[in-house]
């Protein structure tokens, strides 16, 4: 029996909408936001953070073994919400800072930057730490661990110089900003021999 050309028609358009059907799902498989990495990475080491701990992580790089450094790197995490707003933290900071410290002086305020593709702020200040200088630069971005929790992550490099940060204390700070890479949660770990820190 033959079909009407409307029957084939129809047969077309429907075998059409099948295969658009298909493209979007599979576009959608895609388009979806791959799964939380199992393993919480450090530098050494990898395990599987059990539910509930939280990482209260900090990396601390100076140059000496015993006593102060004169400049000394921080890298600090913590967990904020899931809608926070780079600049708004950035001004919480910034008050509670001035709350904190005794004898607070702004060297370079607030400003917008680049630290790794993503959008950053960046701020410079000094105060007296029990009568003796002490001089801040800091960095700071959002991203996430592991478990695709946002994170502040806070770059601060610290001088104790008496006539405040060194232009080669600063060079040192801003070498790890710029060979900075940022580690993504659907990334695996990279081992190559490159320079760049991972954070």
């Amino acid at each position: 029996m033959r079909t009407s050309i409307y029957d084939r028609i129809s047969e077309q358009r429907l075998r059409e909408e099948q295969r658009q059907e298909e493209e979007r799902l599979a576009q959608e498989a895609l388009d979806a936001p791959p799964p939380p990495s199992e393993r919480f990475l450090t530098n050494e080491l990898s395990f599987v953070r059990p539910v509930g701990f939280k990482d209260k992580t900090f990396h601390v790089f100076t140059l000496t073994d015993i006593g102060p450094s004169p400049l000394s790197v921080v890298v600090g995490r913590s967990v904020v919400e899931d809608d926070a707003d780079l600049e708004t933290v950035a001004q919480q900071l910034l008050k509670e800072l001035g709350k904190s410290l005794s004898h607070l002086q702004w060297v370079e305020p607030l400003f917008p930057t680049q630290i790794a593709g993503v959008d950053a702020r960046q701020v410079e200040f000094k105060w007296r730490q029990q009568g003796q200088p002490v001089h801040q630069l800091q960095v700071i971005f959002l991203h996430q661990d592991e478990q695709q929790q946002p994170l502040l992550m806070q770059i601060t490099a610290t001088s104790n110089g008496t006539k405040g940060m060194t232009p080669e204390e600063r060079a040192a700070f801003f070498s790890i900003i710029d060979t900075l890479e940022l580690r993504r949660p659907d990334a695996a770990p990279d081992t190559t021999d490159g320079e760049a820190v991972s954070v």
